[in-house]
């Protein structure tokens, strides 16, 4: 992890580090990266396990209004490609996942409109 920087204990990773580190970063880690680091989900999917929440809620289509998406390639990541790179991953709890995330998506939405950032 020689090209990491530390930011509030959590390491600002690169998508050669998650190549280069597979299998080895934490929830915690890889949730704060994919919103304040410019990594690429389609890199995160192939070689990091990743939670059913944090694939709907920030990997498929690239998140809401595909913001973390790094390129356009990010923003088709499908259902279908999470359960084939992460075999844990059922889609039962995908379609729960998504359920949740849904669920905040519009939550935010309405904060956004309310707050006049749409």
């Amino acid at each position: 992890m020689s090209e990491t920087k530390k930011t509030n204990d959590i390491p600002k990773l690169t998508d050669k580090d998650i190549r280069n580190h597979p299998y080895t970063y934490d929830t915690k880690t890889i949730e704060w990266n994919i919103k304040h680091s410019c990594l690429s989900l389609r890199t995160l999917v192939r070689y990091q396990k990743l939670t059913p929440y944090i694939c709907a809620k920030y990997v498929v289509f690239g998140g809401r209004n595909e913001m973390y998406a790094d390129c356009r390639e990010d923003a088709w990541i499908s259902t279908s490609e999470i359960i084939g790179y992460q075999p844990h991953i059922t889609m039962e709890e995908m379609y729960e996942a998504h359920r949740i995330a849904d669920e905040e998506d519009r939550l935010e939405d309405d904060m956004d409109e309310s707050s006049g950032r749409k």
